[in-house]
C-alpha cells in the first residue's frame, strides 16, 4: 500500500491562496468605497464588510505561505513567526465580525431553514437567539485565538531548527 499525500503543491498553494487574497481585496475595496457600491445595499457597517474581506485576504496569505515555504514549512522559524502573527490577526478579525453581529448596536434579521430530503422549510428567525448564537461563537473564537496563539508560541519557543 502506498502513502498518498493529497496536499497541494507549493505552486498550487500559492495560486489557491492568491485567489482567496484577491477575492478579499475586492471586498475590502468595496468596503473602502474604492469600488463604489450603493450604500443602501450594505446590511452592516463598512468596517464589518472590510473585516470580512480582510479575513479572506489573511486566509489566502496563510495558504500561500504554506506553499512558499515548501513541503515542510514548520521547519522554518520565519514561517512559524509569520503564522503566529497572521493567524492571530486572522482569528481576531474573524471573531470581530461574529461579535458585532452578536453584541453590536441595531436590529438584526435572522432566518432559519431546514431541509430533510425533498421536504424543506424556512422562515424568520428570532433576533435574541441569533444574537446569542453569533455572540457565543465570537466569544468561543476569541478563546480559540488565545489557545492557538499560545500553541504557536510554544512551537517557536521549542524550535530547534
Amino acid at each position: 500500500m502506498t502513502n498518498q499525500n493529497n496536499s497541494l503543491t507549493p505552486g498550487g498553494s500559492m495560486a489557491f491562496g492568491s485567489i482567496f487574497f484577491l477575492t478579499g481585496a475586492l471586498i475590502v475595496m468595496v468596503a473602502a468605497d474604492i469600488i463604489h457600491a450603493d450604500p443602501a445595499s450594505f446590511n452592516a457597517p463598512r468596517w464589518v464588510v472590510g473585516a470580512a474581506g480582510l479575513v479572506f485576504m489573511l486566509a489566502g496569505t496563510m495558504v500561500a505561505l504554506s506553499g512558499a515555504f515548501g513541503p515542510r514549512p514548520e521547519q522554518s522559524l520565519l514561517y512559524l513567526w509569520l503564522i503566529l502573527f497572521v493567524g492571530a490577526t486572522f482569528m481576531l478579525i474573524f471573531s470581530s465580525v461574529f461579535l458585532w453581529v452578536g453584541f453590536g448596536p441595531g436590529e438584526r434579521a435572522f432566518s432559519t431553514s431546514v431541509s430533510i430530503g425533498l421536504v424543506s422549510s424556512s422562515g424568520a428567525g428570532n433576533e435574541t437567539t441569533g444574537r446569542l448564537i453569533f455572540g457565543g461563537a465570537g466569544v468561543f473564537m476569541l478563546l480559540m485565538t488565545v489557545f492557538m496563539t499560545y500553541a504557536n508560541w510554544k512551537k517557536i519557543r521549542d524550535f530547534d531548527g
